[in-house]
Order: structure tokens, then sequence, then C-alpha cells
């Protein structure tokens, strides 16, 4: 993996007295996408407004490379609320002149039939977040973080989206050499569009990361057994959830040995599976605690 582009060494932030990260350390490379998954409230979007400069941490240190100044970090919140009142056009020319854009692609609105003219107020949720991404993505930017978006796009806009995001990773020519693409990092409920594409899968709990792995080790890792019996104690169960008679065991981490000592069957699940057993298995936690 190339040198970070951004890390983050020991950081905490809280709200008034509610403390959401605490002690968290992370760095993040050109070129990959990362995926960041948890349940509601655990300090997503926090992180991510942290790691776009929007919120200042109450101890840690943020470090940004040379090559990621603030102007070069793109972060397309869910909320989607940018310029409310203005014409597309006018939100275009004002955020070119803010971050000495050299120019703006309107492809991707072009194929929405999003003009100029047309009022940001007045536009979908999927023409807003295509908005917002073009306006990014003109500032060249060598971060992109994206908040808890993709779930609320169409299909078709969610493809639109996807690709741009995948064609901003792509190292690009310049004179001096191949310049690594834009690293990418998404908040993330639903994966079945994306399942292929993180390099990176990040799960938070009690303010910082209790997994940080690839895809591929994950699904290494986490297996489903189903059955009617209970599983026995010597097994690590991460949650557990009862569908009629039957009983889904989900068990991390597993090993490969796990399948000689005892006669069942463990099945192989997909990346969306294993982040709601992940999750579920938080949540568990938080009741029992």
């Amino acid at each position: 993996m190339s040198q970070p582009i951004i890390e983050v060494r020991d950081l905490s932030f809280g709200y008034s007295q509610k403390k959401v990260l605490s002690g968290l350390s992370v760095s993040f490379a050109a070129g990959e996408w990362a995926v960041i998954a948890g349940r509601n409230g655990v300090g997503k979007s926090t992180l991510l407004r942290v790691l776009a400069g929007v919120l200042l941490p109450d101890s840690g240190t943020v470090i940004r490379s040379a090559e990621t100044p603030p102007q070069k970090i793109g972060f397309i919140s869910d909320r989607l609320s940018l310029f409310e009142e203005w014409a597309v056009g006018r939100a275009i020319d004002f955020h070119c002149r803010v971050f000495a854009a050299g120019g703006f692609d309107d492809r991707l609105l072009r194929r929405l039939g999003v003009g100029g003219r047309a009022r940001i107020r007045d536009l979908s949720a999927g023409e807003r977040a295509i908005l917002h991404l073009s306006l990014v993505l003109s500032q060249k930017p060598s971060l992109l973080l994206v908040d808890e978006v993709l779930h609320m796009l169409d299909p078709y806009i969610r493809e639109l989206f996807v690709e741009a995001l995948i064609e901003a990773m792509a190292p690009s020519p310049r004179e001096s050499g191949t310049t690594q693409g834009a690293a990418v990092i998404t908040v993330n409920h639903t994966f079945g569009e994306i399942e292929r594409l993180p390099d990176r899968v990040l799960v938070m709990e009690d303010g910082t990361f209790a997994i940080d792995e690839t895809p591929e080790a994950l699904r290494g890792r986490m297996k489903k057994v189903v059955g009617r019996q209970s599983l026995p104690d010597s097994l690590p169960c991460r949650f557990k959830r009862t569908e009629g008679d039957y009983k889904e065991h989900y068990i991390y981490p597993f090993r490969e040995e796990m399948r000689e000592g005892h006669a069942l069957e463990f099945q192989d699940i997909a990346l969306s599976e294993i982040i709601k057993a992940f999750i579920g298995g938080g949540y568990e936690q938080k009741r029992m605690a």
C-alpha cells in the first residue's frame, strides 16, 4: 500500500457530554476504497466530518499529506442541502471560483437532463447527489468522503454515481509522471451494488474500529451455521438470530480447524450479511452491557 494521504492518531471527539470517538487511529491511502459501517449513532458520520475539516477533534491529530490540502478533499453529506435557493449554474460558478477549479464537467448532469437554470430546491435527491458529486470532482480531489448517500439513489443514478467514484480512483498521467487516484471513503448501510468494490471494510464500535479487514478476509473469518440446536460454547458466536424453529449463528473469528472439531456445516455468506451480523452483534453487546 502507498503512503497515507490522511491519517488520524488517537482521535477523540464528543458532543457536549457524549463521547462519540475515543482513541481512534486509522489511515487511508491513495487509490483505495474503504467502507465504514456500524450501528446508528456510533460515530461514522462524525469521523467523516473530522476528516473533512468540518469538525475539529477534542484531542488527537489529523495528518494530511501534501497532496491532500483542504481544497482537495471532497465531502458529500446525506443532507444534500448545498446552495438550496440557487440555480445550478450559479452554484457551479461559485464552487469553481472558491476552489479555483480549472473547469467543470457537466456530463453527469446532462445525462439526467439537469440544466444550469434549474433550481436546486426543485431537484430530486438523486439529481442533487449527482450535482454535489460533480462539484467536488471539479476540485480534482485526493480524498472523497461520501456519507450515507448511495442508499437514497435509484438504481440508474446509483450506477452513475459509483462509476464516477471508480473513475476518480484511477491513476491519471501527468507531465511529471503518473499521479495516483483519489481515496474513496464511504459510509454505507447497503452493500449490494458495491459488494466487490471496497479494498477495506471497517466496522465502528464504541468510538473506534472493531474491524478493519479486506472483504476477502472477512468472508473467510465469518461463517454461518443454521440448525435447531444451540452451538457449543467453544465456538465464538458473534450474533444469533432465530427464524422459526431454526437458529442462525454467525461465527467470528472462524478458523478452518473448527470444521474438524465440530460436525457442523459452516456456510459462506455475502458481505452485506456479514455487516448485518456485526451490527446486530453490536446492538446485542450494548443491550447486555
